[in-house]
């Protein structure tokens, strides 16, 4: 007889199950340039491109088209990958680019 190959996992290793996480509902707080705030209902698995959608739907941020996010706990502008789980508390601060003549054009 022909000796078996070790291709699969051995006796004592289990095949483990991925542990799934359900999203929960949360509330993100996004401070505007005007000291006013708007809350946008989210939940735990966005990300901040997934921030950047709902404010361009709400009517209160729409005509905002270049800002930039920033958290209180975290430096310089968060990228549009970040999680949103990882930023507590969910308070977002707005800050409006400035237009030059070349972006504006470009826009």
């Amino acid at each position: 007889m022909a000796p078996k190959s070790k291709r699969g996992k051995a006796k004592g290793e289990k095949k483990k199950k991925d542990e799934k996480v359900l999203p929960v509902a949360i509330d993100i707080t996004v401070n505007l340039p005007d000291q006013s705030d708007v809350i946008l209902k989210g939940i735990s698995t966005d990300r901040i491109i997934d921030v950047r959608r709902l404010l361009c739907v709400n009517t209160a941020t729409c005509a905002i088209t270049n800002y930039s996010l920033l958290h209180e706990t975290r430096d310089g502008h968060l990228k549009d990958g970040a999680d949103i789980a990882t930023l507590k508390p969910y308070t977002l601060t707005l800050v409006e680019g400035e237009y030059d003549e070349d972006s504006a054009l470009v826009h």
